[in-house]
């Protein structure tokens, strides 16, 4: 059991890195990448029970007490041990007057990897802004071959568009109510629609209409 494990993660990892490859030169949403030093990715343990899905990189996700509580929660709760966390969409639109104010269109990211901006020369302080359906349509095929290669257990989808965008492209259209679970394939679809309103208990519910409809 443990030999068939490091082979899957073995075989994750390399599926991930030729995909994250991949990833990091895609060009299909230019207003993106003018203010994006580099894509998000996901992380956590590549043999993933669980895959938490955000719509993008935020103040929330990029709170690493945040991330771990909802880790924790969803261990306990669904009774997993190894979770992993991705997105929806990789590169996060902003807003930036500086970047507006450029006479010239430029092809060229406008901060290098650490965040600091060509223009200023001082850290970024565009202000986040959701994407557009197409710029989420753009990206979505990424998070379907993401999810193709660790073929969790469970799909936590966090936010309404994220439920409402990933469970449409597996084919399911009815519409999406709040803590519903969804099952495709052997993954049961988790989803987390107001999580703005999100406590660690909800994992309580959700496990619980996980016992219910199995």
């Amino acid at each position: 059991m443990i030999e068939l494990d490091v082979n899957q993660r073995e075989q994750n990892i390399k599926a991930i890195i030729k995909l994250e490859t991949r990833i990091s030169k895609c060009t299909r949403c230019p207003a993106l990448l003018r203010c994006t030093s580099k894509p998000a990715t996901g992380k956590g343990d590549l043999v993933p029970e669980a895959v938490i899905v955000f719509e993008c990189e935020g103040k929330r996700t990029n709170d690493i007490d945040w991330i771990v509580d909802v880790r924790n929660a969803i261990q306990k709760y669904l009774q997993v041990d190894a979770v992993y966390h991705t997105f929806m969409v990789r590169c996060q639109l902003k807003a930036c007057p500086l970047a507006d104010a450029i006479p010239c269109q430029v092809h060229n990211s406008l901060l290098d990897v650490h965040n600091i901006c060509r223009v200023s020369n001082k850290s970024c302080t565009g202000i986040p802004i959701r994407p557009a359906d197409d710029e989420v349509l753009n990206c979505l095929t990424y998070l379907i071959e993401e999810l193709m290669i660790f073929k969790p257990e469970y799909v936590i989808l966090f936010g309404r568009r994220v439920s409402d965008f990933v469970l449409k492209a597996y084919g399911m259209l009815d519409t999406i109510q709040d803590r519903l679970v969804y099952h495709h394939e052997g993954t049961t679809f988790l989803s987390v629609l107001d999580e703005q309103s999100y406590r660690p208990e909800i994992f309580a519910a959700l496990a619980a209409l996980v016992d219910t409809d199995s």
